[in-house]
């Protein structure tokens, strides 16, 4: 009987041990003292003594964080089981399509984003232009369900259906680049190809065409020239002064014209294949190409008497000795080639 009686004592005292102060409910490793959160009036969490300094642990309390109810992110009494990430207290709606670091977004005043602008500049593709008003849903199709799945950055992957239904020009068939900016200015608000890079063929002067079809006919744009007579055939025979068909005029348009509009001034280079008129004996002796050529039908045809008919005794009298001298035009030319005297 005695043997169950110290037993029983034994195990008292074993019961007693186990709830000695010193076992605090908070873990082992907590070393604050019981004062900065209770009083005497009981265990009950006093918020009028209340005085621990939640700035000192790894998650400061700011703005919404500071009306939260601490059950909220400690369950349970022991204070270091709560994780500092922001995962560990708030489900990630976003299912992983804007990674684990809500901060990137969020403040901790509000889930409401107002920096969106700033946030792209931070990404892959900063909204520059017109970007920067466009609708989110426009380019993340999934966001009424708050998802931001990674999207491509190249102007294809959003603006394959504009650039398959282009018809002026038909960008598909014309085999146009996929690259956007290529021709398209992205602070524009239309699609209008004010940025397109033509310096391969320079739209200045008269070829300063606005509207793409004037010069580009078929849906194949790559199917034009840079060769002048390939678009301006039709002037070149329609020409009547000079008549340049008639003339045998080259048909490369710039040994003569440059792009001013309507052709002119023009520059012809009379003087090397031809006959000397900007040099030598002729320079200044004429005003007008039909003073040589009065035929402007066919500028083949020229006349040298008629600005020398008044010498015609006196040029008969020093070409007596020449035997197969006579006074026209061809004759003249025949012998002077260059228009000088001897």
């Amino acid at each position: 009987m005695r043997s169950l009686s110290l037993i029983s004592l034994f195990l008292l005292f074993i019961l007693f041990i186990g709830f000695m102060p010193n076992d605090s409910p908070h873990g082992k490793d907590f070393k604050i003292s019981c004062s900065v959160c209770h009083s005497a009036n009981g265990w009950k969490l006093d918020k009028e003594n209340y005085s621990f300094d939640h700035n000192t642990t790894n998650l400061p309390l700011e703005g919404q964080h500071l009306k939260a109810d601490c059950r909220l992110c400690h369950p349970t009494l022991i204070f270091n089981e709560a994780g500092t990430d922001c995962m560990d207290c708030h489900t990630d709606i976003h299912e992983q399509t804007l990674g684990s670091d809500c901060s990137r977004c969020h403040t901790p005043n509000s889930w409401l984003v107002t920096n969106i602008r700033e946030m792209h500049e931070l990404s892959r593709f900063p909204l520059v232009g017109v970007h920067a008003m466009a609708d989110c849903y426009d380019c993340h199709h999934a966001v009424s369900l708050l998802k931001f799945e990674p999207l491509g950055i190249d102007c294809i992957d959003c603006h394959q259906e504009e650039y398959t239904a282009s018809t002026n020009p038909n960008h598909l068939v014309a085999g146009f680049s996929t690259e956007c900016s290529d021709c398209h200015n992205i602070f524009a608000y239309e699609w209008g190809a004010s940025g397109f890079n033509h310096s391969y063929f320079p739209l200045t002067l008269g070829h300063n065409i606005q509207e793409c079809s004037k010069c580009h006919t078929s849906a194949d744009y790559s199917d034009i020239t840079a060769n002048c007579f390939d678009c301006h055939e039709a002037d070149y025979n329609s020409s009547t002064n000079p008549n340049h068909l008639s003339s045998n005029f080259p048909t490369d348009c710039g040994s003569c014209h440059t792009t001013n509009p309507a052709w002119k001034p023009a520059t012809f280079d009379h003087d090397g294949p031809f006959f000397p008129i900007y040099s030598g004996e002729h320079q200044g002796e004429w005003n007008n190409c039909v003073d040589c050529h009065t035929n402007t039908s066919n500028y083949a045809v020229y006349t040298c008497i008629d600005c020398h008919d008044h010498n015609k005794s006196e040029m008969d009298d020093k070409h007596k000795e020449e035997k197969d001298y006579t006074y026209n035009s061809i004759a003249c030319f025949d012998c002077h080639p260059r228009g000088k005297k001897e």
